[in-house]
């Protein structure tokens, strides 16, 4: 059982060590965090664009991961608290790595970490939590599985196992496709209890690497969509373009999604571009793959960019979690190009 009283405790200990006690100011706007995104959102004024920013964590325990998390979202005073999921979706125990059984939730480890979350924040500020589009969670399991694990093979590699797989063998993948599908659907209800604002859900394969589009179509869309759909309602749900080509842009208009993360380094897409399709929020803008190296006002002028792009809807983010090596130095930049 988790003890509020022991966990509430522990996160009033102090930053995560190596952090940097006190490293920004104060804001001197009155607009609280909710307020901030809640316009951002509605796509009204406000005085300055939310931000949020993520990597992994990788603890052991639920408590861990929670506590790391908060000290993380107090030391860079972020408006939006990402719950990072670093727990693996279980492996099949019949021998067949696609064989899989229904599950309440993939991840219980997770849903105590989100309540961890939840009752270390006190209400002080949104948070969503994290999952896998069907695709990916199927690529993850065959890259563990038994035939393949050890062999040390690229990602590519297992996708295109995984595009043999699904063609050669159509209802093993609708089989696994379902059940992976239902247990995160299942698993979002119960995050839905705790009181989560969405999660982001990220999309892998929406790139010609894995499949064409008319194979995403066919092997993924459904599955995809279902997952978005059992978010509908909620106010933060983000719809993260993992890996995004051109061609792929039109599949997603009518996915349940207020807000729409992809990376502008990877993909070469600019955030105009986007924009002239989709009406939601827009987050990103900000180089991860090389943020370690970026400068403060490489930073700003990054998301100047893209907010001028976007709009007034838009969501300063990277365009995929930060380097794990990030030191809290670079860490800070980010925060210090929206304040400084």
């Amino acid at each position: 059982m988790i003890s509020r009283r022991g966990f509430l405790s522990g996160t009033a200990a102090g930053a995560v060590a190596g952090f940097l006690p006190g490293a920004f100011a104060a804001s001197a706007s009155t607009m609280d965090r909710k307020q901030r995104v809640d316009l951002a959102l509605a796509g009204q004024p406000l005085d300055r664009p939310p931000y949020t920013l993520w990597h992994h964590f990788n603890k052991p325990t639920a408590q861990e991961e929670a506590q790391y998390m908060l000290d993380f979202h107090r030391q860079y005073d972020t408006d939006i608290v990402k719950v990072m999921n670093d727990f693996s979706y279980p492996a099949s125990s019949t021998g067949k790595w696609y064989q899989l059984k229904p599950l309440s939730s993939p991840y219980p480890k997770q849903l105590e970490t989100l309540e961890y979350v939840r009752m270390g924040l006190q209400g002080e500020a949104y948070f969503i939590d994290t999952l896998y589009g069907p695709h990916m969670t199927a690529l993850h399991l065959l890259g563990a599985s038994p035939e393949f694990a050890g062999k040390n093979l690229s990602e590519d590699q297992v996708g295109s196992q995984l595009q043999i797989f699904q063609r050669d063998n159509p209802q093993g993948w609708a089989d696994m496709m379902e059940v992976i599908t239902q247990s995160t659907v299942n698993h979002i209800k119960q995050a839905r209890q705790i009181g989560v604002s969405g999660a982001l859900v990220s999309i892998f394969n929406a790139t010609s690497k894995f499949n064409s589009v008319a194979d995403y179509e066919q092997y993924s869309r459904p599955y995809d969509k279902r997952v978005l759909d059992a978010l509908s309602g909620t106010k933060l749900t983000v719809l993260h373009l993992h890996y995004l080509e051109r061609p792929y842009l039109a599949e997603f208009h009518d996915f349940y999604a207020p807000v729409i993360n992809y990376s502008v380094t990877t993909s070469g897409i600019p955030v105009a571009d986007v924009r002239k399709l989709y009406a939601q929020t827009i987050a990103g803008g900000v180089d991860e793959i090389h943020f370690n190296d970026l400068s403060v006002g490489q930073i700003r002028e990054q998301w100047t960019t893209a907010r001028r792009e976007a709009g007034n809807k838009y969501i300063i983010t990277p365009g995929c979690s930060v380097p794990n090596s990030s030191t809290p130095e670079a860490l800070a930049r980010l925060r210090a190009s929206i304040v400084s």
